[in-house]
């Protein structure tokens, strides 16, 4: 390795700041966000705050580092040229010691929001607009909802830190949103039961059913989804279907009138949801293309 090689390494190495991460400049002004990790997995990180500038950051972190762990833990090297003032010391430490759960906040703009403020807050304003970002990129629908659900899960875990004001777990209030959908959308305790007491309910699978747009082209969206993945009778969950409506149409989610057309638009869109490469099952990929198949032949037989 050369001289010049070996210093590029180091300089690298020297740019990463512990507890420190830069969030994607459309986040605004305020994009470096400090953390400090309390114990084991992710849902022990406590959010120590945005700061416009990563030495801030850093900073904080420091704040955090000096409060809870004292000399066990590294601290970061802060130039002499971007230490932060006193008011600014001031200020971050108090901030960090509210949030670590130490203090007692003094300010009006230390309280934290309740809980349910903080839900509406998740459910209006991010949830709806990844829910609209997916809905006009459902050509690629598996990979949008992929985005979406993991942006969801990160605003969650930003948005619920302060347990100790009573703020649920990330994967807790992401499943509140999610039965309020369901309880909205079906009006049936059982659906939303059938739907959340499933294995696996980590944050990844509920964000990506909040964030599943309500309507798909050819038909079908959140409520025709859940229908027929849950294996809901056509009768109990839209009682304005018709007894008549082929079975490869429920799981198409296709409505009347009928063409090869929007059979193919169905199918497409509902393979990139269902599709085990994109996070779908097997089985309902399976039945999926065996209703594709029906489909076809029922529109070949009647030249549609």
């Amino acid at each position: 390795m050369t001289q010049s090689q070996s210093k590029s390494g180091s300089e690298r190495k020297r740019d990463r700041l512990r507890g420190v991460i830069e969030q994607p400049a459309s986040h605004g002004e305020e994009r470096f966000r400090a953390w400090i990790g309390r114990g084991k997995g992710k849902g022990r990180q406590v959010n120590l705050g945005l700061y416009s500038d990563r030495w801030l950051a850093a900073f904080a972190y420091n704040a955090a580092v000096e409060a809870t762990r004292g000399d066990l833990r590294t601290k970061n090297e802060i130039p002499e040229t971007h230490q932060p003032s006193a008011d600014q010391v001031r200020r971050i430490t108090s901030r960090v010691r509210v949030r670590l759960g130490l203090d007692k906040p003094m300010l009006s703009d230390e309280v934290p929001p309740s809980a349910e403020q903080l839900l509406t807050l998740l459910e209006i304003t991010v949830a709806s607009f990844w829910r609209g970002q997916v809905a006009t990129h459902v050509a690629d629908l598996g990979r949008e909802l992929g985005v979406a659900a993991r942006r969801l899960a990160e605003a969650a875990r930003l948005l619920f830190w302060s347990h100790s004001s009573g703020h649920p777990p990330a994967r807790e209030a992401l499943a509140l949103l999610l039965a309020r959908r369901l309880d909205r959308t079906f009006r049936r305790a059982d659906v939303t039961r059938e739907v959340l007491d499933d294995d696996g309910d980590d944050e990844l699978r509920l964000a990506r059913w909040l964030v599943y747009p309500d309507e798909l082209p050819g038909g079908g969206g959140f409520r025709e989804t859940i229908a027929h993945l849950y294996l809901l009778e056509a009768e109990k969950v839209d009682s304005s279907r018709s007894a008549t409506t082929p079975a490869w149409a429920l799981t198409l989610g296709v409505v009347p009138p009928f063409s090869s057309e929007r059979v193919r638009s169905a199918y497409r869109a509902r393979s990139k949801t269902v599709h085990p490469d994109t996070g779908g099952d097997h089985a309902e990929f399976v039945r999926l293309q065996a209703a594709y198949e029906d489909a076809q032949r029922y529109c070949a037989a009647r030249g549609l």
